[in-house]
Parts: structure tokens; sequence; C-alpha cells
């Protein structure tokens, strides 16, 4: 070993690098990067079995059935109303919301981390539909859906996408604690219950949803990421800002 590391000591130091906790680029970018690699292998080996898995599709028309045997009148409005909290105007709206205030408060990196998420996720959905051409249980539709195909659900995908990046501007900056952990598992049930109200009304399959909400948390990652990287370049500069204006 130490005759490798004499030999390839740019390797052994990168490596090195990337288990370091002083900064985003050490164990924290290995996290992402590695997370991101775990979520895109998932979505992609979940799309392929889709595809080609009877015994998936079996399941996905068994959980879709069971939920509309259960299925009541009230419960159905209040998700019907629910579940445009991901549709194109609800996403659009809390987007434009958050991006006001973060402008208000000046956090322009955590502006640009949100409309990648937002972005981004909303442009690769609407041609993972296209490509996929998947179509909509629609014999146990609650309510005539908008008209593109089921895979990935784009409410999943968006609400995970907007609402997840917001869960980490919250997560970094909330204070007191139980403030912070109260608003992250708020936006964590909106998630879940966004999805969950996919399936429930009839309008997605199970694994739909599922994609979508892997898909949306790439793009989660990804904005961190780039996120990060901002914040750091920025301080950097300040640094040698003030570096120059001490001398």
């Amino acid at each position: 070993m130490q005759r490798l590391k004499a030999r390839y000591p740019g390797i052994f130091a990168f490596i090195r690098n990337r288990f370091k906790t002083g900064n985003f680029f050490g164990l924290p970018f290995t996290i992402l990067l590695f997370l991101i690699f775990l979520n895109v292998a998932m979505l992609s080996e979940l799309a392929e079995t889709v595809i080609n898995s009877q015994q998936l599709k079996k399941l996905d028309i068994e959980v879709s059935a069971a939920l509309f045997n259960i299925r009541t009148p009230i419960l159905s409005q209040v998700l019907f109303y629910f579940t445009k909290l991901g549709s194109v105007y609800g996403i659009t709206l809390i987007t434009t919301l958050a991006g006001a205030m973060l402008i208000i408060k000046k956090r322009l990196i955590q502006l640009v981390a949100l409309l990648l998420s937002v972005l981004g996720s909303g442009i690769t959905m609407h041609y993972s539909k296209i490509y996929f051409h998947r179509e909509r249980p629609l014999n146990i539709a609650y309510y005539v859906p908008e008209n593109s195909f089921s895979f990935p659900s784009g409410h999943s995908t968006s609400i995970m996408a907007l609402i997840g990046i917001i869960c980490y501007f919250i997560f970094i900056d909330a204070k007191p604690r139980w403030r912070r952990n109260s608003l992250v598992l708020l936006g964590c049930n909106v998630i879940l219950l966004v999805g969950f109200s996919r399936i429930y009304l009839g309008v997605h399959f199970l694994t739909d949803v599922t994609a979508g909400y892997l898909l949306g948390f790439v793009w989660v990652l990804l904005a961190v990421g780039v996120m990060e990287y901002l914040t750091l370049r920025q301080l950097r500069r300040t640094a040698k800002l003030k570096a120059l204006k001490s001398k």
C-alpha cells in the first residue's frame, strides 16, 4: 500500500480529501454523490421493472383497487383539493411566494437552488412521461385528470422537488430546533399526502408516485450541491476581499 501511495500520490490525496469533514467538498460531497447515484439507479431499475414486470403491474392494480374500494365522498373531496398543491398552479404559486421571500431576504443562492430543483424536475418529468408513455388508471379515477401520461407522477415529482428543497433551507436556517423539526416534519407530511392522494383518487399507480419521488429527490440533491458550491465560492471570495483590504 505504501508503495502504491508513493507511486500515485495524487490519487491517494484525492481519495483522502473525499472523506474530510472540514468542508463541503469532502465527506458531505461524497455522500451527496452517492445519494444521487443511488436515486438514479433505483429510478432506472423501477422504470425498467414497470415496463417488463407483470408482477409489479399486478401490484399497482391491486393497490389502486384496494384504495378505490375504501374510497369515501368526504375524504375524496378533501384530497381532491389537497392534491392541487402539486399541480402546475399550486407549484407555481408556492415557488413564486418562496422565491419572493428569498429575494426580500437577499438569499439569491438559495433562489438559484429553488429554481434549479423546480424547473429541472419539471423538464425531466415532462420528457419522462413522453418516453414511457404509460396510460393512467382512468377506469377508477375520481375525476378527469390532466391530459398527460402516468409515469412518473408529475404532482409527486414537483412537490418533492419544491418542498424538499424548502425543507433543506429550513433545516440549515430555522431556529430553535423544535421549530425547525416541526416545519421539516410538516413538509414531509405534505409530500407524502400529495403522493397518497394521487393513488387514492385513482389518477396514478403506486409506482408512478414512487418514481416521482425519486426523480424529484434527485433534483433536490443536485440543487443542494449547486447551492453549497456557490456558497463556498462566495465565502472564499469574501475572505479574499477582506484579506486584500487588511493589507
